[in-house]
């Protein structure tokens, strides 16, 4: 189990914030149109324990991973400039959209330019229940002013991905996200970073991920082969109607043992000699 550290901040003598690796906050966490909120009792290190299912992290040269660096191409030659804010979402639960949402956040991780992912089901938030100790505050502090921005926003230590987790669930979470504290926000953000990914519930059950798809340039449903009914997928297509639908990614695809292997073989046979080829420069 791969353990994340997140970066902690804290205070300087003239009251500002700043990481704790003595870097400059970002412009989001210099905003003060979010800054009612608790202060810092505390500084509190953050981890994300991730299981070996992400990909991008435990297995950065593998097939499952060059299908995320695959998924991030696609979407930038498909919508070139016209794609900085994605929402991703399912027809149901336990359908894996919140794993493609962090693999495909980190795969835009890399490349210029800061790249946020947003936890915002605030129904039964997903994303941080990988992090430990429990951050406390996330997304709906933020939008109910208890909390500001720049204390819920977490910079990953081993991963340039910095993480708004969802803090905790909320009664009523369509009337928080359609509020507009949630649109001044997600134009905020907007200013701040290059890329944003969004985990949102499920849109079949709820209309959580609609409303946010309002905020966005583009929705991706996430189906898991096998076992997402079409009648589901077909009514999760209709549902969407405050932007368009960027794409579908299959989920839980079976390979053969004999298609794994080739692709398998050859990554580790490109990596091999490009590290002996390294070697060899020396």
């Amino acid at each position: 189990m791969q353990r994340i550290d997140f970066r902690s901040r804290t205070r300087s003598s003239d009251g500002s914030t700043e990481n704790a690796d003595g870097g400059a906050p970002s412009d989001a966490a210099r905003s003060e149109d979010f800054s009612v909120g608790v202060p810092m009792a505390q500084v509190v290190p953050r981890t994300l324990e991730v299981s070996p299912t992400v990909v991008m992290l435990d297995q950065p040269r593998s097939v499952p991973a060059e299908k995320f660096r695959r998924l991030k191409t696609r979407l930038l030659n498909d919508y070139k400039d016209t794609l900085q804010l994605l929402v991703v979402t399912s027809p149901a639960p336990r359908e894996g959209k919140s794993l493609v949402a962090l693999n495909l956040a980190l795969a835009f991780s890399t490349d210029p330019g800061q790249t946020l992912l947003i936890d915002a089901d605030l129904r039964r938030p997903t994303v941080q229940k990988r992090m430990s100790p429990a951050p406390g505050l996330g997304l709906s502090e933020v939008l109910k002013r208890e909390a500001k921005l720049d204390h819920a926003i977490f910079r990953l230590k081993n991963a340039p991905l910095r993480v708004l987790p969802a803090g905790n669930p909320v009664q009523d979470p369509v009337e928080l996200l359609s509020s507009d504290t949630a649109k001044s926000l997600f134009a905020t953000l907007r200013e701040s970073f290059e890329r944003i990914v969004v985990d949102t519930p499920p849109i079949v059950p709820f209309t959580d991920a609609d409303v946010l798809g309002g905020y966005s340039d583009g929705i991706l449903l996430v189906a898991r082969a096998g076992s997402t009914p079409r009648s589901a997928f077909t009514q999760a297509v209709s549902l969407v109607t405050s932007t368009r639908i960027l794409g579908v990614v299959l989920n839980d695809v079976t390979f053969t043992f004999a298609d794994y292997g080739s692709h398998y073989d050859y990554y580790n046979s490109y990596y091999q000699e490009k590290h002996e080829g390294e070697e060899s420069g020396k």
